[in-house]
């Protein structure tokens, strides 16, 4: 249990705004658009969500015999499509009244993803969300990014917080594997898309639940 909660650090895609869906439809239906290939749904899912664009580029190549050429093309597409999608992707339930009780009780709100900057910013603001957060920390901003500790590791610290002191909320395994490993409080919150994750030998408190009540919970 949390001693004394000071801050709440948010995976941003799939845990904030709803955007892990959008990611497996718009890859499946290029993927096959451009390489008339189908895509393992688990497979990827296991693979891909809730890594890196990096580790994208990695699984796509290989399992589908892309070339980096070929790849660089179609990543275009893909960036292009998710573009026009964000405006319509709703944020998960809850989320902003949890927003709202964390800030009337002084409470931090952080954001730690392996995402963009510009595609989180840009999506908290189309939210109204921006002006709650009081920090933001990518993978760009650490040595190594999730499933490794650092990103949360320096959003406390950045946040001017003892990261015990700290909830995180995460909805895929390279996230929760990240915020366990921090010494965060963990809360998982899944979806349709990292559901597909076996979180056993992760270690986290609650899964599944009402945020907003869980969190209020730990409030003192």
């Amino acid at each position: 249990m949390v001693k004394k909660l000071e801050a709440v650090i948010f995976d941003y895609d799939g845990t904030i705004v709803d955007t892990e869906k959008a990611y497996f439809d718009v890859m499946k239906d290029l993927i096959k658009v451009h390489f008339d290939k189908e895509i393992d749904k688990e497979d990827y899912i296991k693979n891909v969500s809730g890594t890196s664009a990096e580790q994208c580029k990695k699984y796509i190549t290989n399992k589908y015999n892309i070339n980096d050429v070929d790849y660089k093309e179609f990543e275009g597409h893909v960036t292009k499509n998710m573009y026009s999608r964000l405006k319509n992707m709703n944020i998960l339930p809850g989320i902003e009244e949890v927003f709202s009780l964390l800030k009337e009780n002084g409470i931090k709100i952080g954001v730690a993803s392996n995402g963009n900057l510009e595609h989180i910013v840009d999506g908290l603001k189309e939210h109204n969300l921006y002006n709650y957060v009081d920090d933001i920390v990518t993978k760009y901003d650490v040595e190594r990014g999730k499933p490794y500790p650092d990103i949360y590791l320096h959003a406390a610290e950045r946040l001017g917080v003892n990261i015990e002191d700290c909830v995180a909320v995460e909805d895929s395994k390279p996230g929760a594997m990240a915020a366990a490993a921090s010494g965060a409080y963990l809360i998982l919150q899944t979806n349709e898309i990292t559901n597909y994750f076996d979180f056993s030998d992760v270690d986290y408190k609650v899964k599944d639940c009402n945020l907003y009540e869980v969190i209020k919970g730990l409030i003192r």
